[in-house]
């Protein structure tokens, strides 16, 4: 069966980034599971996780925060404040069963989130061109 894709008006304003290997992320109170960053912008981020019995569907009152670390833990940007956008199941890979992608917005960040954010994009991304959306 062949599904048929929607178009969709482009919404980004920031330049995404490719993320490094051995790069994670948090998003909780929701869970302690972490993700794989896909791409990371001065907006927001994509990451893919599995879901544990924690629900995917988020109630808007809820605050949430999210969290991003090197497995190497020489890097570690906590309780960024952020909106989800998109949770879908993923139907790439029959390897993927299971998997999520969640699409989330950073909320009102503080000077030195920013700044951490900056240096996040700087030195654990790849730089590619043809991420530029």
């Amino acid at each position: 069966m062949t599904r048929k894709r929607r178009r969709t008006t482009e919404r980004r304003r920031h330049q995404r980034f490719k993320v490094q290997e051995d790069t994670f992320a948090m998003v909780t109170p929701l869970s302690a599971r972490r993700g794989e960053i896909l791409d990371v912008s001065k907006g927001g981020l994509a990451l893919h996780y599995v879901p544990g019995k924690e629900k995917t569907k988020i109630s808007i009152e809820i605050d949430l925060f999210l969290h991003i670390f090197s497995r190497d833990i020489n890097f570690c940007l906590l309780r960024l404040p952020i909106r989800t956008i998109s949770d879908v199941q993923t139907e790439d890979e029959v390897s993927d069963e299971g998997k999520r992608r969640r699409s989330v917005e950073f909320g009102a960040l503080s000077q030195g989130q920013e700044d951490q954010l900056k240096y996040f994009i700087d030195n654990y991304t790849i730089k590619l061109e043809a991420c530029r959306i």
